[in-house]
């Protein structure tokens, strides 16, 4: 017997899932914490906060060590030979807080997941309901 033909499944769109975006950032935040002593934001930015404005990275320390951003690694500051070596570093002292944080992140977020999967089904039914399904989920 011949085999039939059948349709192809389009896949939807499902827009933003809103933890999925949570555990990239949490976990971009351990890497850039651990490499460079900053969050993801400053490092792309170049500046950081103290609460009373915005000082330049390559100007602050923190507990003796240098605050690196993508500018500084680029060269723009002209010293971009010795913030890789800070990096290099910041990656020997950091590494395994850094691996036992990043695998902590993973479990937690797989176990949140399964464990607040009724909720996120209802919040997902109410989004779709105000008419922001196709691009927000969490």
């Amino acid at each position: 017997m011949a085999k039939r033909k059948t349709k192809r499944r389009r896949r939807k769109f499902t827009g933003v899932n809103l933890v999925n975006a949570a555990e990239t950032y949490v976990q971009a935040n351990i890497i850039t914490q651990g490499l460079f002593n900053t969050d993801p934001l400053a490092f792309l930015v170049g500046k950081w906060s103290t609460g009373y404005g915005n000082k330049d990275l390559s100007v602050s320390n923190s507990g003796g060590k240098v605050r690196i951003g993508i500018g500084e690694l680029l060269g723009t500051t002209g010293l971009a030979e010795e913030n890789w070596s800070a990096v290099k570093d910041h990656l020997d002292d950091e590494w395994a807080s850094m691996l036992v944080s990043s695998a902590i992140t993973n479990v937690g977020f797989r176990v949140g997941k399964k464990f607040l999967a009724p909720q996120r089904r209802m919040l997902n039914r109410t989004i779709k309901q105000l008419g922001l399904g196709s691009t927000i989920k969490v």
